[in-house]
């Protein structure tokens, strides 16, 4: 799953985009030049296992409850997810 970079999907609130808001890193995501928030060295989410996590850099901290799961290439929000799940997914990584 590293250097694989996340998109927008349809599901997304704020729809798709041919930039990658996230690059994957050491099992981290890390907001890449496309996020609406800019690019950062310290990872806003970890992935473990088919979940994604909230982690230190994330402007909201971090959470034991996973905010999205990953089902193949694809990132649905999660019950620990501020805005609820979804049955659409909110990212593609390729």
């Amino acid at each position: 799953m590293d250097n694989m970079k996340v998109y927008p999907a349809h599901g997304h609130p704020e729809g798709t985009s041919g930039s990658p808001w996230f690059r994957v890193r050491d099992g981290k995501l890390y907001p890449a030049h496309g996020h609406p928030e800019g690019t950062s060295g310290s990872p806003w989410f970890t992935i473990r296992d088919d979940k994604v996590y909230p982690a230190h850099g994330h402007p909201d901290g971090t959470s034991g409850s996973p905010w999205f799961r990953i089902k193949g290439d694809k990132l649905y929000p999660a019950h620990g997810h501020p805005q609820g799940t979804s049955g659409a997914p909110w990212y593609s990584m390729r």
